[in-house]
């Protein structure tokens, strides 16, 4: 789900328009702004509405008086439409941890949600070392692992990995993790590796 809050300069109210929109409902909306001001060119996204927490950062500099750029975001309206919470987790790290230069990048990674991956619970430095050290993939001896700086060791694996912390978990690109950190991206080992983890 998607709304853009529009606003114009002298306009009373801001207005909100759904994502995707036909051009009837852009219409509609341009149509309410014009009874309160007539300054078109002023037009501009002043906010969001998405279960994409930060995808608003990434739309505020389109122009939607640019036919082509509103139709780029009606695009990726329809990309973030009936996401699950997971794909919303993938789509908000996708846009972190890349080069955003625009829209057409962010319909990039709308559009290859499957390219990265999702380690449920992992959402700081520490909890991924513990789940790296835990899981084998920086492998110690159970006899030193209470005295480990999990941080640093997380701190270390994103550094050389890349991608970003979100509120459900870690993303990252996929062809960037070992086989071990997929496996436990799967639905069906996250909470068993969650388990693990809080053991520590």
């Amino acid at each position: 789900m998607l709304k853009l809050q529009i606003t114009r300069d002298g306009a009373y109210d801001d207005e909100y328009l759904e994502l995707p929109a036909t051009p009837a409902d852009v219409g509609e909306v341009w149509c309410r702004l014009d009874e309160t001001s007539t300054d078109v060119a002023s037009t501009r996204i002043c906010g969001t509405i998405s279960d994409i927490w930060n995808i608003g950062n990434y739309l505020k500099r389109a122009d939607v008086n640019d036919p082509i750029q509103l139709k780029k975001l009606t695009r990726i309206g329809e990309l973030t439409r009936g996401l699950s919470r997971d794909e919303c987790l993938l789509f908000q790290g996708g846009l972190d941890s890349e080069s955003i230069n625009g829209l057409d990048d962010v319909i990039d990674v709308g559009e290859h949600l499957d390219r990265y991956l999702l380690v449920r619970h992992v959402t700081s430095d520490r909890e991924l070392g513990i789940c790296l050290v835990t899981n084998g993939i920086k492998p110690f001896d159970e006899s030193v692992q209470p005295y480990l700086d999990y941080s640093k060791i997380g701190i270390e694996y994103y550094a050389n990995h890349g991608g970003t912390y979100t509120s459900g978990g870690y993303v990252l690109r996929r062809d960037s993790a070992e086989q071990t950190l997929r496996d436990i991206g799967d639905a069906r080992n996250n909470r068993q590796a969650f388990g693990t983890m809080r053991m520590e």
